[in-house]
C-alpha cells in the first residue's frame, strides 16, 4: 500500500482514565503557546482520520485529538459503556485531565457527528468549552417532523451490522472503500488514511478497531438523544457547519432562521456527511474565522 496520508507522531500521549477501567488516549499535536483546541470524531471512526482537515491548522493551535471508546487508538471497551450519558461524562474527565497536565485556559471543541451531538449534550448540562466548532451534527430540533432522524437512526443501525468487517489486506480496505459510491468525493489518499486508522491488524488479517456491533449499538440511542438538544441551553458560541441539506443523510438542524442565526448554521453545497475528508480546505478556514470571531486567534 502506497501511502498519501501520514498522521505525525504526537508531542504529548496523555493516558485518561475513564470509568469501568477503560482508558483514552489524548494526543498532542501543533502549537502548545497557540489556543487549545480539542477535537474527536463521528461514529466508528477515528481523530487521526480527520488529518487532512486539522493538518492545515496545527501549527496555529494547541490541538489535543482523542477517541471514543472502542475507537481509534482506544481498546475495545465494554458495549454497556457506549452510550451517551457516559461519553458525557468521559468528556467531563477529558476536559478536566487536559487541564491538570497542561494548564487551564480556554478551549474550543471541534466535533463531528456522534461527538457534536455528545459535545451539545455536555455543554447543555454542563458546560465547560470557551467555543463550539460542529460538523453535521444530528440535531433533531423540537417541531419538526422526527420520522427524518428515526429512520436515519434505523437504517444505519440495520445497516451497519451487514457491512464488512474483514479484510485481508490494507489494499483489499481500500479497493472496498474506493468502489462505494458514497466515497467519490474523498480527497485523494483518504482511503488509504482510513484503512491505517480504523483498522487493526490481527492474526487473520485486518478488522476494524470499532467493532460493527458496537458502532450499531451507538447508533441506536442518536434519535433519542439528539431530541434532547435545546440549543438556548448552550451558553458558548457555536459554529454549525453542515452538509448539503438536498443530499441523503444530512442533518438540517432547524427550519426556523431564529434558530439557525443562533447556531451560526452554515452548510458546504455538494459535500455530504463526511465534509471536512472532501472540503478540508473549507472547513479549516471557517475552524480559523470563528477562532478569530471569538478572541482565540
Amino acid at each position: 500500500m502506497t501511502q498519501f496520508w501520514s498522521v505525525p507522531e504526537p508531542s504529548e500521549v496523555l493516558a485518561v482514565q475513564l470509568t469501568n477501567g477503560a482508558t483514552a488516549q489524548v494526543r498532542r499535536h501543533g502549537n502548545p503557546e497557540g489556543p487549545r483546541v480539542i477535537l474527536s470524531h463521528g461514529c466508528g471512526f477515528a481523530a487521526d482520520m480527520y488529518l487532512p482537515y486539522w493538518l492545515l491548522f496545527k501549527d496555529r493551535v494547541d490541538l489535543l485529538v482523542f477517541d471514543f471508546r472502542s475507537h481509534g487508538w482506544n481498546l475495545e471497551g465494554d458495549p454497556a459503556s457506549l452510550n451517551f450519558p457516559t461519553s458525557v461524562d468521559d468528556f467531563d474527565v477529558i476536559l478536566r485531565s487536559i487541564g491538570q497536565r497542561f494548564g487551564e485556559r480556554p478551549a474550543v471543541g471541534i466535533f463531528h457527528s456522534m461527538s457534536a451531538l455528545t459535545a451539545l449534550l455536555f455543554e447543555q448540562q454542563r458546560g465547560g468549552f470557551a467555543g463550539l466548532v460542529l460538523f453535521d451534527p444530528p440535531i433533531q430540533e423540537s417541531g419538526r417532523n422526527p420520522e427524518d432522524l428515526v429512520y436515519i437512526s434505523e437504517h444505519m443501525s440495520r445497516g451497519v451490522p451487514q457491512r464488512q468487517d474483514r479484510f485481508d489486506s490494507l489494499d483489499d480496505y481500500i479497493a472496498h472503500m474506493d468502489a462505494n459510491p458514497a466515497h467519490h468525493r474523498l480527497r485523494f489518499g483518504v482511503s488509504g488514511l482510513m484503512a491505517e486508522t480504523l483498522l487493526r491488524p490481527d492474526s487473520e488479517g485486518y478488522a476494524l478497531r470499532c467493532p460493527k456491533e458496537h458502532e450499531a449499538q451507538i447508533y441506536r440511542f442518536f434519535y433519542g438523544w439528539s431530541m434532547q438538544i435545546d440549543t438556548k441551553l448552550v451558553n458558548c458560541p457555536i459554529k454549525v457547519v453542515g452538509s448539503d441539506p438536498t443530499t441523503s443523510f444530512t442533518f438540517m438542524p432547524s427550519m426556523d432562521f431564529a434558530e439557525l442565526a443562533r447556531m451560526n448554521y452554515d452548510f458546504l453545497p455538494d459535500a455530504t456527511h463526511l465534509l471536512q475528508l472532501e472540503e478540508p480546505e473549507h472547513c479549516a478556514e471557517i475552524t480559523l474565522q470563528f477562532l478569530s470571531e471569538i478572541g482565540l486567534l
